[in-house]
């Protein structure tokens, strides 16, 4: 059964200036200032003076902690009052719990904040913050493998939805084939390569665009701007999607989903692949077609 999509949404700063954030999930999140004020607001109003576990990032600019607590009013207290050497100056920190105290949470379980920190702190690097907290991988039961991995998915969303982060890990079988790895699968497909380049070559006299995309919510994204999209608003080309079983798409196939010759105005394009159990999706706004047909790995 699929899930329900979730939903986001975000209350103004508040006259004691609190952002409040959440999903139509599970995630509930404030944004506030290093301020012993704002957060004792929060806790006489909101928190009731109860423990709500959580996880939180404190921010200085592009330089982050991450970190979990059972008690997040006094952590976070003890954060504002004797910071860490590492992330002395911070000014701004984002709490995330799931809106329960203690003795209803899922975050109550130690194993699962630390999870998710540990998850934290290897996205964040990977979009490029610096990441001056250390975590460490847990090992986890169904149960808490279950909790982890739906709000593992919802906080890509959320944060995603925050502007904080850009890039998300891939799914396994969707990782990228580097090019090496590549110029071989593509011989052992039958085909002759005339030129090779890390975004561009000519195979059996075609040019190819070797695009791995960037991970979004509805899939990778691939976006075609210049060249790459009047390339495709003739039909003469083809997409390589260095990525899970290598997708290699005739420019005609794709122009089956932008259909309308308006969009080929526009300065960029941005259309989606999504790998599915039982295939491989590529779609335009409304428009999906199914692409498994042009996977060069079948098996």
């Amino acid at each position: 059964m699929s899930k329900e999509p979730v939903g986001y949404v975000q209350a103004p700063k508040n006259s004691n200036g609190i952002v409040r954030s959440k999903t139509t999930g599970q995630l509930r999140a404030w944004s506030l200032e290093r301020s012993l004020k704002q957060l004792d607001k929060i806790n006489q109003i909101e928190w009731g003076k109860l423990e709500f576990p959580s996880i939180y990032i404190l921010f200085e600019k592009r330089k982050v902690y991450i970190g979990e607590a059972k008690s997040i009013y006094s952590r976070t207290k003890q954060h504002m009052t004797s910071p860490d050497a590492k992330v002395k100056n911070w000014d701004k920190i984002l709490i995330i719990n799931d809106g329960r105290p203690a003795t209803q949470s899922e975050l109550n379980d130690i194993v699962v904040r630390r999870a998710l920190e540990d998850y934290l702190i290897n996205l964040f690097k990977l979009n490029k913050y610096t990441v001056v907290s250390q975590g460490t991988d847990q090992q986890l039961t169904s149960i808490q493998k279950t909790a982890v991995d739906d709000l593992k998915e919802e906080l890509n969303f959320f944060l995603q939805r925050e502007n904080l982060i850009a890039k998300l890990f891939p799914e396994i079988g969707e990782e990228e084939v580097h090019l090496d790895e590549l110029n071989k699968l593509i011989i052992k497909a039958g085909k002759n390569i005339d030129k090779w380049g890390a975004y561009q070559a000519v195979i059996d006299g075609n040019d190819v665009f070797i695009r791995p995309g960037s991970l979004k919510k509805k899939g990778w994204q691939i976006t075609f701007r210049d060249v790459f999209k009047d390339a495709l608003q003739k039909g003469k080309g083809v997409l390589l999607v260095p990525r899970g079983k290598v997708l290699y798409i005739p420019f005609t196939e794709i122009q089956n989903v932008v259909k309308d010759p308006t969009k080929y105005k526009q300065n960029t394009i941005d259309i989606f692949v999504k790998f599915l159990e039982e295939g491989v999706n590529l779609s335009y706004g409304d428009e999906t077609i199914d692409v498994t047909e042009y996977c060069l790995i079948k098996e």
